[in-house]
């Protein structure tokens, strides 16, 4: 039976409903809910940088700041790039060149002037440089920032010259590239001028200016420019792009959902007017706006063909997750047929090992020269003997072990050279096994220059009595007598027991021992040599051969073996090798 509500109930339920809706709209009205908070000061001013419209602040307060003289530091900087990029500077203030010629005299690593911002992590003294550059770049004063660049190009130290050859990369002209092309002629650091003009990131700084008023700066919000990147992909959605990427995560999920789409869309479609070009900047600004995973990196580099764009993806690995992609890098290097990649991923493997970082957020926007980081590494002073943690040596090795190789001969060879400053002990065998086994050993002994441990000595002067070229045979004799000297200088500060014992035997085997006095005469000797390190003792077992222990086959896992005997009163080799050496 169907039943209907009295009459006065559907009345009360309606005015019930009505009093709400009157209700919610004063509490909206006069309660507003509270907005997320401010963000700090150097982030909105940097973003006004680089969007070129003012971000949560007027004009007017940016001209205050770069006018107080009690402004910090680094903020005047940012106000004063922020009032040029809006055609706003104040030409009665310190003129902006000066302003970077202070900045470019005051360049040394570590600098005390460009202390840490809790706004801005990472962001120092070549991050104020590149912001400059941009921001002169961006307003029209490319000419005038190449012309302060010029003049620092052959001063002060090796960092700054570092530094203003990347900001002149960086801006891309064609005056811009031949400066550097004559520092390479003129300057002391030929391979770093060489190396900034092969080190083509895109997109250079000119070619962002050339397209910078395709959108006016009234219209660059973040809902304007997501419906630009929507809309299609072409020059004019590749800027939007650009833009979209400099903004703090949205408030609200849903928009924040379809910015990231947005610019994965861009990265996934392919025409005529959707190219590398806008591919990369689509790259740069989501890894901007989100870290992603390791897993996504790692993924998008195995599917993306294009050189350009995979190199871009592995800097938002790296500048996203450091030594946490470090694993994935070393996979990706097995396959990579790219020289230019190939570097990013094992320069990015043996500095994050040593807890340095390699490339950071700021180098997705604007890249460094991928020296940089390799002379002058973030996150402290190099000390006088590299290091590496044993686990992290051990897995480069054990890649190395494993038949991967780096594909072009010459990013191998340098990571041999690399891997010569930290080994010792058994890895020292482990690492001269692969350079014995190059095929132009002979030829190349400046790969094991770096080497510290006197107990490769035997090896050496095995092979200084091969014929070799001459420069090559002098490297190796200097290296030679390097190590002879530091043997001499340095004694082992223990020495294993000499008991009649399994445990002394035991000492003796995992024991750092001070240099052999091997002497090798043949190749059979050097083989013998290589394998005959002092392993753990997971790495073989003793078998003995008489009722008293004091006679032992060493069996390793690699297939040679040792004799130990216990005579004159110690544990002592009694193998081939160990004879040759009495």
């Amino acid at each position: 039976m169907n039943r209907s509500a009295p009459a006065n109930s559907l009345e009360l339920a309606q005015l019930l409903r009505r009093i709400i809706f009157v209700l919610a709209i004063i509490i909206f009205a006069f309660f507003p809910q509270p907005a997320a908070a401010r963000e700090p000061l150097e982030r909105r001013l940097l973003r006004t940088i680089q969007i070129g419209a003012p971000q949560d602040i007027t004009v007017a307060e940016i001209q205050r700041i770069a006018e107080n003289p009690n402004s910090k530091y680094i903020d005047n900087i940012l106000a004063r790039s922020a009032l040029l990029v809006l055609q706003q500077d104040n030409p009665k203030l310190t003129p902006y060149n000066e302003l970077l010629d202070n900045v470019l005299n005051n360049l040394v690593p570590d600098s005390n002037a460009f202390p840490t911002l809790p706004a801005l992590p990472d962001f120092h003294g070549k991050e104020t440089v590149f912001t400059m550059v941009y921001a002169m770049v961006m307003s029209g004063n490319q000419e005038q920032v190449t012309g302060v660049l010029e003049k620092h190009l052959l001063t002060g130290g090796k960092y700054k010259q570092a530094v203003v050859i990347s900001a002149l990369r960086n801006i891309g002209t064609p005056r811009a590239v031949g400066l550097i092309q004559k520092y390479a002629e003129a300057g002391q650091e030929s391979n770093l001028a060489q190396t900034a003009i092969a080190d083509e990131d895109y997109p250079v700084l000119f070619e962002m200016h050339d397209r910078w008023n395709m959108i006016p700066p009234a219209a660059r919000n973040r809902d304007n420019l997501r419906s630009i990147v929507q809309s299609g992909c072409d020059q004019r959605a590749a800027m939007a792009a650009y833009w979209l990427g400099f903004f703090a995560p949205s408030i609200d999920p849903n928009k924040e959902v379809a910015d990231l789409q947005a610019l994965e869309a861009i990265i996934h479609k392919n025409t005529p007017d959707c190219e590398m070009m806008e591919h990369v900047i689509a790259l740069k600004s989501l890894a901007l706006r989100s870290p992603k995973s390791v897993a996504y990196w790692n993924r998008l580099a195995r599917q993306t063909s294009n050189v350009w764009e995979r190199h871009q993806i592995v800097i938002n690995a790296w500048g996203r997750f450091g030594r946490k992609f470090a694993p994935a890098a070393l996979d990706l290097l097995k396959i990579e047929p790219s020289q230019y990649i190939q570097w990013e991923l094992l320069n990015g493997n043996l500095q994050t090992r040593q807890d340095y970082v390699y490339r950071d957020y700021w180098d997705i926007w604007i890249p460094v020269n991928i020296l940089v980081p390799m002379e002058f590494p973030e996150g402290g002073r190099r000390p006088p003997q590299p290091k590496m943690d044993e686990a992290d040596l051990n897995a480069l090795l054990k890649w190395l072990e494993s038949g991967a190789r780096p594909k072009d001969p010459w990013v191998y060879n340098h990571m041999l050279y690399h891997l010569a400053d930290f080994v010792s002990g058994n890895d020292t065998h482990r690492l001269l096994l692969f350079f014995n086994a190059h095929p132009d050993r002979a030829k190349n002994y400046w790969i094991i220059e770096n080497l510290t441990d006197p107990a490769a000595l035997p090896l050496l002067k095995y092979w200084a009595t091969l014929p070799a070229p001459p420069d090559q045979l002098e490297d190796l004799k200097s290296l030679i007598a390097r190590l002879d000297n530091c043997n001499h200088r340095n004694s082992p500060a223990t020495t294993p027991c000499c008991e009649a014992t399994e445990i002394c035997l035991l000492d003796h085997l995992t024991h750092a021992e001070p240099p052999s006095p091997f002497e090798i005469h043949s190749e059979k000797d050097a083989q013998a040599w290589l394998h005959s390190t002092s392993p753990a003792a997971a790495d073989f077992k003793i078998a003995y051969s008489d009722d008293s222990k004091r006679s032992a086959t060493v069996i390793f896992k690699s297939g040679f073996d040792q004799h130990w005997e216990f005579i004159y009163d110690c544990w002592r080799r009694t193998d081939p090798v160990a004879i040759t050496s009495r």
